[in-house]
C-alpha cells in the first residue's frame, strides 16, 4: 500500500495577516502614485502660465523697443470722451492714427497710480514688417476681464495672453517719451518703458502668482 504524505497549507490567520499587509501596500503605493500625478498636473499648470506670461512680455517688447512718440494713459472704463475733453484712446470707436497722430507723447513715470481700470501704452510703429508704416500700436490692461490686448489703429482690440491664464495685475511704467526736438531733457535721451505682469491660473483664484518684468530702452533715438 501507497503511504500518503499530509500537504500542509496557510492557515486562515496567515491569509488575513498577508491580505492586510498587501492592501497597506497597495493602499501607500496608489497615494504616492496619486501624490505625482497631482504634482505633475501642477508643474505642467504653472509652466503654462510662465510659458504665456514669457510670451506676451516678449511681443510687446520686440515692437515697443523699436516704437517712437510713446503715449502712455490710464482711463476709468472705455467711453469714447471724458470730463476732461481728452480722446480716450482705449475705446472702440477711436481711430489711434486720426486722433492722436504721430506727434503727441506722454509720460506714466509712475505707472498707473490711480488705480483705473485701463492702462496702457500706445506708440508709433518703428517700421512697417508688422502693421503698417506709421501705424499706431496700443497694448493695455484691462483688470476686469485679466487680459492684455493689442489693438492697432482703428482695429478691434485682441488679446495676446492664452485664455487659461488670469493677469492679476498689469502696469505699464514709461519716461522720456518727450523727443528733444519738443523741448525734452537731453539727460534723457531715450525712453525707458518698464512693464510690470503677474498672473495665475484662470481657474483657481488661489493658485500661486507669478511675476515678471522688464524694462526696455528705446532702440531708435527720438530725436
Amino acid at each position: 500500500m501507497r503511504k500518503t504524505t499530509p500537504q500542509s497549507g496557510f492557515s486562515l490567520i496567515e491569509m488575513i495577516v498577508s491580505l492586510a499587509l498587501f492592501s497597506v501596500v497597495v493602499t501607500i503605493s496608489v497615494g504616492a502614485l496619486l501624490v505625482l500625478i497631482a504634482t505633475n498636473q501642477q508643474l505642467q499648470n504653472e509652466q503654462s502660465v510662465m510659458t504665456n506670461l514669457s510670451f506676451a512680455l516678449d511681443s510687446m517688447t520686440r515692437e515697443i523697443r523699436t516704437g517712437t512718440r510713446y503715449y502712455c494713459d490710464s482711463k476709468p472704463d472705455y467711453t469714447t470722451n471724458h470730463s476732461d475733453g481728452s480722446n480716450n484712446m482705449f475705446a472702440t470707436t477711436t481711430n489711434l492714427d486720426t486722433e492722436f497722430g504721430n506727434t503727441l507723447a506722454r509720460d506714466c513715470a509712475q505707472g498707473n497710480n490711480s488705480g483705473q481700470q485701463l492702462q496702457g501704452i500706445m506708440f508709433v510703429e518703428g517700421g512697417d514688417s508688422i502693421s503698417g508704416a506709421g501705424d499706431r500700436i496700443l497694448y493695455f490692461y484691462d483688470d476686469t476681464t485679466g487680459q492684455i490686448f493689442r489693438r492697432v489703429g482703428s482695429g478691434p482690440a485682441q488679446s495676446i495672453v492664452s485664455s487659461g491664464i488670469y493677469i492679476t495685475n498689469a502696469e505699464f511704467y514709461v519716461s522720456g517719451t518727450t523727443p528733444l526736438e519738443a523741448g525734452g531733457s537731453d539727460s534723457l535721451d531715450q525712453a525707458l518703458v518698464t512693464i510690470f505682469l503677474e498672473a495665475r491660473e484662470i481657474d483657481d483664484a488661489a493658485a500661486k502668482s507669478y511675476v515678471l518684468q522688464t524694462t526696455i530702452t528705446q532702440r531708435t533715438l527720438d530725436i
